[in-house]
């Protein structure tokens, strides 16, 4: 599975694949939730291979940011990983019809790009790897004349052919990180509420029971923000910088054994503050409880 997504990495193809998380490993247990894929999903694919990871944080968001996710794909010509979970996955909700996701633009073909030239530039031949500033390439729908090209797994110029020249690796691999940090997320990259010097970092069907926690820790008087991660990967360290501001604590809230979500962040991001995780592993969900009195118990400390 995983050879079938760095192949969609170097041949730039769109494509949306939903991980349902359960318990792990192996055949772990089936049937009940627990988000232990953060780390394959960032760090699983051989060599240096960019991607998406959009993680929803409610039943209605599943829908919404599976849009999101189909949109990203198709635009930056990348693969996207929607990582839900077996809560969401077996739960049954009434919730409002959500608005469609409105998003600008689309594929880009070659069409496209030619109508953005001057009427006088001479025609180039197709390029599909085409080192481009935003690092999108002109994506040909097969059957178009003069829009022939090797896509394979095998690093390539910008015609497409392979190649092994340290200068055409070099390039592909500039332009396949470029497109993504170029990439114009707004403020859907995450949830972010809320007040205080305390933050609480979490994602996924944690999200819940940690704003439920919250609410409970402002009536004892106690203000903290909450930042829910939806777009996990690439990092946006200037968003993330900005929702973190100012903080003095930062918990990392998540559910799985060896806290990879508290690991990543500290990867890709410089975390502020006095950072701890709060982490444990399926079958049982987090509850509000004990975010609630985990908040309670560091602020008195």
């Amino acid at each position: 599975m995983t050879e079938a997504l760095g192949l969609a990495v170097a041949a730039e193809l769109p494509v949306v694949v939903v991980d349902v998380m359960r318990g792990g490993p192996s055949t772990g247990i089936p049937a009940k939730s627990e988000q232990s894929d953060i780390s394959i999903a960032t760090q699983g694919l051989h060599g240096d291979a960019p991607r998406l990871v959009v993680v929803p944080n409610s039943i209605e968001d599943c829908l919404v940011s599976t849009q999101w996710a189909v949109h990203l794909a198709e635009s930056l010509q990348v693969p996207a990983l929607v990582l839900s979970d077996q809560f969401f996955g077996q739960t049954r909700a009434v919730v409002d019809r959500p608005a469609d996701v409105v998003c600008a633009g689309g594929r880009l073909t070659p069409a496209a790009a030619a109508a953005n030239t001057a009427p006088d530039a001479p025609k180039a031949p197709y390029r599909r790897y085409a080192d481009t500033p935003n690092g999108v390439s002109p994506m040909a729908v097969p059957g178009m004349p003069g829009t022939m090209y090797t896509a394979d797994g095998l690093e390539h110029n910008e015609r497409g052919t392979p190649s092994s020249q340290a200068a055409d690796h070099r390039r592909q691999l500039d332009k396949r990180q470029r497109k993504l940090d170029q990439a114009p997320y707004g403020d859907r990259w995450a949830d972010c509420e809320g007040s205080g010097d305390l933050v609480v970092i979490t994602l996924g069907s944690a999200t819940g029971p940690v704003r439920e926690g919250l609410r409970r820790a402002a009536a004892d008087g106690l203000a903290a923000r909450l930042v829910s991660v939806r777009l996990l990967a690439p990092a946006r360290p200037q968003d993330f910088a900005a929702a973190t501001a100012g903080a003095r604590r930062v918990l990392v809230v998540e559910q799985n054994h060896s806290a990879q979500f508290h690991r990543y962040l500290r990867s890709v991001y410089d975390l502020p503050g006095e950072v701890r995780s709060y982490c444990h592993p399926g079958p049982l969900p987090i509850r509000p409880a004990e975010i609630h009195q985990t908040l309670l118990q560091w602020s008195r400390a």
